[in-house]
């Protein structure tokens, strides 16, 4: 069996449609499971009417979910199957606007709402695609809220795994006995009470690889608008090259280091199973694309791609002898998560400072930017993150490798700041910001 995840892109419109039953039709010998995204964008517009409900009119609301409810109309008509799925459709409008109408009640929409209307997005996105490939193949729709299970964390729920697998196997599975595929979707689940929760923005990739790892499934593709994962940004350098083959860590770290192609929890079901990870364009399906696998390519040595985030701040905090130097930084932790409403990226020891990374804009840490007191002196220093992801970085193989990183660094930048020990497959360097973009090309030109 192959799961098949179709990003917003990829059913954008009739056009894009097209395609995913295009490429279904290349696999005619093999059981499909297609996950599918809503149409792009639309999960954006539903969020928004969400919490808009509550204070806009009855006018404005029934007209925003028209708008969304033709569009549909308009892909079903330009694909031939408005009249099959029209009434699907029209259904499932309805029940948004009784979602919405209840919401504008309530005046609140409270985090299991916003679930419940966000979902809308992949039931009318699969309908559609479901009366396509009916034309075409042996193949019915599936809600994937009856296998996928989660706790009550409405728009980032957590995973039960051991009841997905078992409802996959019981409900899920037996319908392949009269059905090449099964269309379902993306992002969306259920918990123990069967109210609609959501795997948080990104999730349908998540949802491919619980669906894999469920099925044991011999491969999921992942399918969107890009041939693969690239050795860097290719908006940034131009001669940027798809990487054939790749392992699971690296991957897990260039979506750490934010490379947007995957979500990055999608990997980890997979990896339980060791199911290979194949990243391909749904507009271009004859490219090869990214295989991910456990052991990657186990011939590559050195670094493969390189990655930057523009702008982090550096949070560094030298403790004094004697003092309560750990009561007082968790205390500074917790009024930074209050402050930032994130988590350090990265911590590391650099010499005899404990260094830790944000994501995050400037203005939460003017309160830190020079402190100093009986227990630590901290600085707040603003930089570009870069890295260098390769195999084993750490291994005899990759000595060069390293010593191309560090000489690269410091013929631009006299005094950057080296980072080590985050995964033995990452080189990773804090550089000012105008001259992150000139080192990342420079370290491109050793990737292999």
């Amino acid at each position: 069996m192959i799961i098949m995840k179709f990003g917003g892109t990829s059913v954008q419109d009739a056009k894009a449609m097209s395609n995913v039953n295009s490429i279904a039709s290349q696999y005619q010998d093999e059981p499909i499971l297609i996950v599918s995204s809503a149409c792009s964008g639309m999960t954006s517009e539903l969020l928004k009417l969400a919490n808009d409900s509550v204070h806009i009119s009855d006018d404005e609301r029934n007209a925003r979910i028209d708008a969304m409810r033709d569009r549909h109309l308009g892909i079903a008509g330009d694909l031939g199957v408005g009249d099959a799925a029209r009434d699907n459709i029209l259904d499932l409008c309805e029940m948004l606007r009784m979602t919405c109408e209840g919401v504008a009640l309530l005046g609140e929409c409270t985090p299991r709402s916003c679930d419940g209307i966000a979902a809308f997005g992949e039931l009318l996105s699969t309908v559609i695609l479901n009366h396509l490939l009916q034309q075409h193949h042996s193949c019915m729709w599936f809600d994937a809220r009856k296998v996928i299970t989660t706790d009550t964390s409405y728009q980032q729920a957590n995973i039960d795994f051991q009841q997905t697998e078992i409802k996959a196997r019981e409900v899920l599975l037996p319908l392949f006995a009269s059905n090449r595929i099964i269309i379902t979707q993306g992002f969306i689940a259920s918990d123990i009470h069967d109210n609609t929760t959501t795997l948080g923005r990104g999730g349908s990739d998540y949802s491919a690889a619980l669906f894999g790892a469920a099925l044991n499934a011999k491969e999921i593709i992942i399918w969107t608008d890009v041939s693969g994962i690239a050795s860097a940004d290719p908006r940034l350098i131009s001669d940027a090259h798809f990487i054939k083959r790749m392992s699971f860590d690296e991957a897990r770290m260039l979506s750490f280091f934010g490379a947007k192609v995957l979500h990055p929890e999608t990997l980890i079901p997979a990896l339980r199973k060791n199911i290979p990870v194949h990243v391909r364009n749904t507009f271009k399906s004859s490219d090869i694309g990214t295989t991910i696998t456990q052991k990657g390519d186990e011939h590559a040595t050195g670094f493969r791609s390189v990655i930057g985030k523009q702008s982090v701040i550096c949070l560094s905090i030298h403790g004094m002898a004697g003092s309560k130097y750990h009561e007082n930084k968790n205390t500074i932790l917790h009024e930074l998560l209050h402050l930032t409403g994130v988590e350090p990226v990265l911590q590391a020891n650099v010499g005899d400072s404990e260094v830790l990374i944000y994501d995050a804009p400037m203005q939460f840490f003017k309160g830190y930017r020079t402190q100093e007191n009986l227990s630590m002196n901290i600085t707040v220093e603003e930089f570009s993150l870069i890295s260098a992801i390769g195999p084993n970085l750490r291994s005899e193989h990759s000595k060069d490798a390293v010593k191309i990183f560090h000489e690269t660094v410091l013929q631009y930048c006299s005094q950057p700041i080296f980072i080590s020990g985050i995964q033995p497959n990452t080189l990773s360097a804090l550089v000012p910001g105008d001259i992150s973009q000139s080192i990342l090309k420079e370290l491109h030109l050793h990737c292999s």
